[in-house]
């Protein structure tokens, strides 16, 4: 697996991943409107830091994580469906918090209150802080001594 920073002509396949992953829930709230989420898509990919997760030099997902003087944030991890389930994004989320522990700062994260990643955030340490429905706030605090994500129920 390698992760690079998102370039301008991964556009495209960041809208494709983000329609095929977070459709569902977006659609059970607002409602999807392509065009209209083509727009906010577009403007996040400009300014907010995406990366490219790629398995043998083909794309696969991103992921975007906001690091802030006093935590990160993980704006989204997606994986296309097919690449879900293999550990990937387990793999993801432990290098987040190696990162963030080495920082010593906790990492934040908000998450669609059906959507199935809950488990594995909970499994990895994080607890939740706050629900505001459609949403819930999860937060992760560093252990000094262990080693991220090793928590395990």
């Amino acid at each position: 697996m390698n992760v690079r920073p998102a370039l301008p002509g991964d556009r495209e396949f960041l809208f494709e991943v983000r329609r095929a992953t977070l459709r569902t829930y977006v659609e059970q709230t607002s409602g999807w409107d392509d065009a209209e989420q083509r727009v906010v898509a577009d403007g996040e990919f400009a300014v907010l830091p995406f990366s490219v997760v790629e398995e043998d030099g083909r794309p696969i997902g991103y992921v975007c994580v906001l690091h802030r003087s006093e935590y990160d944030f993980i704006e989204e991890i997606a994986l296309l469906p097919e690449a879900q389930g293999r550990g990937i994004g387990t793999e993801l989320l432990r290098g987040i918090l190696l990162a963030a522990e080495r920082r010593g700062v906790p990492v934040r994260l908000s998450v669609f209150v059906d959507n199935p990643a809950r488990a594995l955030y909970t499994r990895l340490g994080f607890e939740v802080v706050r629900v505001e429905d459609p949403r819930v706030a999860m937060r992760w605090e560093p252990v000094s001594g262990g080693s991220a994500g090793a928590r395990s129920p």
